[in-house]
């Protein structure tokens, strides 16, 4: 799972409690989406679960205004981008690109866009035995930890982040 440069334009805002994503989900000759609103309470779940010193520096008017596009493509569209992105060959899961400005047109917080293969969900839930709605919304959770900040370099660094990840998808 995979993370492109962060950008950072903003700067620091007041935090406040609540908080409302909005999720536009596009596909590319894809047989299955995620819904809309099933992907926008997973990110708002997510986001309660990440300790406010690890958000990214929003300012205060666009907490209830937060904005992520989730892009659905087949493996040889990901795989295209991971060489062209991450210097990576081959197919990956998630690639995550952090945006973290104000979209004046949207009128939002625009944290960035997440691009997910519903070709290696489809055979990652086969192989583990999992719906494949549930292993796509873990790709678009992942993706959503890295817009907001997280990373997997490291052990430490996956091990925290997967705690969140699956504790979103815990009930889901």
């Amino acid at each position: 799972m995979s993370r492109a440069p962060r950008r950072r334009t903003s700067k620091p805002g007041k935090r406040s409690s609540s908080a409302a994503v909005t999720v536009s989900v596009n596909g590319e000759d894809v047989p299955r989406r995620p819904a809309k609103k099933d992907i926008e309470k997973l990110f708002l779940k997510t986001l309660a679960l990440v300790p406010a010193s690890r958000r990214p520096d929003i300012p205060a008017a666009f907490l209830k205004k937060l904005a992520v596009d989730v892009i659905v493509v087949n493996d040889a569209r990901i795989a295209q981008l991971n060489t062209a992105h991450m210097r990576h060959k081959g197919p990956t899961d998630v690639l995550s690109f952090p945006m973290g400005e104000i979209d004046p047109e949207r009128r939002v917080f625009n944290l960035g866009e997440i691009v997910v293969s519903s070709e290696t969900a489809k055979r990652e839930a086969a192989e583990r035995g999992l719906p494949f709605e549930e292993e796509l919304s873990r790709y678009c959770v992942h993706g959503f930890l890295h817009l907001l900040g997280y990373d997997d370099d490291t052990r430490t660094q996956r091990e925290e982040m997967f705690a969140i990840q699956e504790k979103a998808l815990s009930s889901h």
